[in-house]
């Protein structure tokens, strides 16, 4: 009995930077990738903001800000939470000021 070593797909990545580049690579493979599945389909392209999926058993891209928030989503996102921070900060130094200032009234 023999055993095979199989090799990872992550080994033969191809990058495309286009859409219509993998358009291209995919009419002329376009049998040898029908037949495989999404996920090693993924594993093996990678296509600069798509990823592969299929509906209806016909392959499709899909555009990547679907699944994952953009960049300046991101950014707006972190500003508004720094901005929230920022007057939480604000609040509590004054908090803690008028607190100081009423303790020392009683002294």
């Amino acid at each position: 009995m023999s055993i095979s070593v199989v090799k990872r797909a992550s080994d033969d990545v191809k990058e495309f930077q286009t859409k219509e580049e993998f358009m291209n690579y995919y009419e002329t493979h376009k049998n040898e990738i029908d037949a495989q599945s999404t996920c090693m389909l993924n594993k093996k392209f990678k296509i600069d903001r798509f990823h592969l999926g299929r509906e209806k058993k016909q392959l499709k891209l899909i555009p990547l800000n679907l699944y994952r928030p953009s960049e300046y989503q991101i950014n707006q996102e972190n500003n508004l939470i720094n901005i929230k921070i920022d007057a939480l900060n604000a609040k509590i130094d004054a908090l803690s000021q008028l607190l100081r200032s009423h303790l020392q009234g009683q002294l």
